[in-house]
């Protein structure tokens, strides 16, 4: 029986890093070994000394010895350890020293991913603040930290974010090649991976959008448009207009509609698409170019296809989740 493999395993346990088998293993090793109950102390004294409050060390190495160093002196003198092999305190050493190392390295962040497939979610953010997301839109953030020493998002779909202002903590969101910087406000961002442009609309408050070298104020009911692949040396936003309501046609998701103004048929296809979670197949470029204005509601895609052949004339086919539009 190897001592080494005693201390490996009891490092492992107390750093949460052992397996089952292993367990097993360590279990079953401690009933052979007349010295098992003192080297489960030993390595249970050293691995619960707050490593931290080693405030003279220069580095994470350093903190661990001078926490174990004082564990393993006064423990010499007992006959059960003046047994043990000179190897076996140096694997003792050396395994608490990498679990140890384990405890304060710098950690991976643990993502949290929040998604939808169809229809719109609203969520809560650590930070108390309130998004809601698109269909097709996923949202990523490190659960570990957020709120605490950073509020960092990444965007891939169409969220809109009403922020709970702390000015100690920004809240930065990268969607698409924009980085938003926020400390309470509520706007709009749609960046879908296959859009050619990334939106930006403001509600209320102030929003830094920065991109090439760039970065753009908004103010309330402006939007920014950044095209993916195009490049624009000047980017100015532009000031929207209201409906008929009294609300951004661009946030008239959340509210359960789908507002297009003249817009052609291949990019109201394209918000239907996400809209009902179906694919559109054109028959021909000229349907593509039909224009529509109009609002959808509760309809159902074969009422609100109904709806658009009122004022243009197309046929359509919905086989599943694909839409056939003919001449």
């Amino acid at each position: 029986m190897s001592n080494d493999r005693i201390w490996i395993l009891l490092g492992k346990q107390f750093s949460g890093e052992i397996s089952t088998t292993e367990l097993a293993e360590l279990e079953t090793l401690l009933k052979e070994d007349s010295d098992a109950a003192a080297a489960r102390e030993l390595a249970a004294n050293v691995w619960e000394t707050p490593i931290q409050d080693a405030a003279d060390a220069s580095n994470g190495k350093d903190r661990i010895w001078a926490a174990v160093k004082p564990q393993l002196t006064p423990l010499r003198h007992r006959p059960v350890l003046r047994r043990l092999q000179t190897a076996a305190i140096a694997a003792c050493v050396i395994v608490l020293l990498w679990f140890g190392w384990l405890q304060i390295r710098p950690t991976t962040p643990a993502l949290q991913q929040l998604s939808v497939a169809a229809g719109k979610s609203r969520v809560v953010l650590p930070d108390s603040s309130i998004v809601w997301l698109n269909a097709n839109t996923q949202l990523h953030y490190d659960k570990n930290s957020f709120g605490k020493q950073y509020r960092e998002i990444t965007l891939s779909g169409e969220a809109f974010f009403d922020i709970a202002k702390n000015e100690a903590i920004p809240f930065i969101i990268h969607a698409g090649k924009i980085n938003i910087r926020v400390l309470g406000t509520a706007f709009n961002v749609k960046a879908y991976t296959d859009d050619s442009a990334v939106y930006t609309t403001l509600v209320r408050g102030k929003i830094a959008v920065s991109f090439q070298e760039q970065t753009v104020i908004l103010q309330p009911e402006e939007k920014l448009t950044v095209p993916v692949t195009q490049a624009v040396k000047v980017f100015q936003p532009t000031h929207l207009k209201k409906d008929s309501s009294g609300q951004l046609p661009e946030i008239s998701w959340i509210n359960n509609k789908l507002i297009f103004d003249n817009d052609p048929f291949a990019i109201l296809a394209n918000k239907m698409s996400k809209w009902y979670g179906v694919n559109f197949h054109f028959e021909s470029p000229a349907l593509q170019q039909l224009r529509f204005t109009g609002i959808i509601d509760t309809e159902s895609i074969d009422e609100a296809l109904k709806m658009l052949q009122l004022s243009r004339p197309f046929r359509f086919q919905i086989s599943g989740k694909d839409v056939y539009i003919h001449n």
